[in-house]
């Protein structure tokens, strides 16, 4: 099982005008925010909601991408015999990812307060 806890999977997902890029990690949330000038000029609430809509779309590729690596090291027979193991790796991801919410909201507010006149 540590094997698997030490191959964290890394995802990118990108806006389609390519401004704003988010990468993310299944093992330590949001490891990288791109926001190109342009995005800069967009409006606050669609930028929050373009950062976020990307953070879930990121997290959601690691997720699959980890559960992916999770089956095949398993050899696909899906027994698991330490579940406190999972259950822990569960809490861990869960507040990771609350962390990362709250990081990327203090820099909307960040973000907001540079664009305001």
């Amino acid at each position: 099982m540590s094997r698997l806890r030490d191959s964290a999977a890394t995802t990118r997902a990108e806006s389609r005008d390519g401004w704003v890029s988010v990468e993310y990690s299944s093992a330590s949330g949001v490891t990288d925010l791109r926001l190109d000038a342009r995005a800069m000029r967009m409006e606050s609430a669609r930028l929050a909601e373009t950062i976020l809509g990307l953070i879930h779309q990121a997290r959601e590729h690691a997720e699959a991408e980890q559960r992916k690596r999770a089956e095949e090291f398993l050899g696909g027979n899906g027994l698991v015999t330490d579940q406190q193991v999972i259950a822990d790796q569960l809490r861990h991801a869960t507040g990771t990812f609350q962390e990362n919410l709250e990081r990327a909201a203090a820099t909307m507010d960040r973000v907001r307060a540079l664009l305001r006149p």
